[in-house]
């Protein structure tokens, strides 16, 4: 599944509460080839934006200051398909000159794993992974809306 252990205690810290495993988590993460997600993701994105909007309604999940709904709806992935943050924060890799540090394959296309986002949230958040309580609350309302 993950890589490295680091990686895996790391979203086990993040997610995982009193008797959790990273296991009930286990729809948020796909470790294929990022470009392989992109591509399905690319193909069912009309269709899943109309069931987020069925469960979720016309709203952003993730209410940034910057948070503006008439900016535009955007599909985003919380746990983000790939990310380097673990790679510069766990490892301490850094950049050759003129690049980038590797990104690691992590979320999925599963609706677990997707919220609706107006494009202001979408664009601030980008690749990064959001705060555990952030994280956690999102997590809640998806939970709520699923029965």
């Amino acid at each position: 599944m993950f890589e490295f252990e680091a990686d895996r205690n790391y979203f086990e810290a993040l997610l995982c509460e009193d008797r959790e495993s990273i296991n009930d988590f286990k729809n948020l993460f796909d470790f294929r080839p990022v470009d392989k997600k992109r591509s399905e993701f690319n193909q069912e994105r009309n269709k899943l934006l109309v069931q987020l909007l069925s469960s979720h309604g016309r709203n952003c999940m993730l209410q940034f200051p910057m948070c503006d709904i008439s900016s535009g709806i955007n599909i985003d992935h919380l746990i983000p398909l790939a990310t380097n943050k673990l790679n510069k924060e766990l490892r301490n890799l850094v950049a050759e000159p003129g690049q980038k540090v590797r990104s690691q394959s992590f979320g999925s296309n599963h609706l677990d794993n997707l919220i609706i986002a107006c494009a202001n949230c979408n664009n601030h958040k980008k690749h990064r992974i959001i705060e555990r309580e952030k994280l956690m609350s999102i997590l809640r309302i998806k939970m709520d809306a699923k029965g």
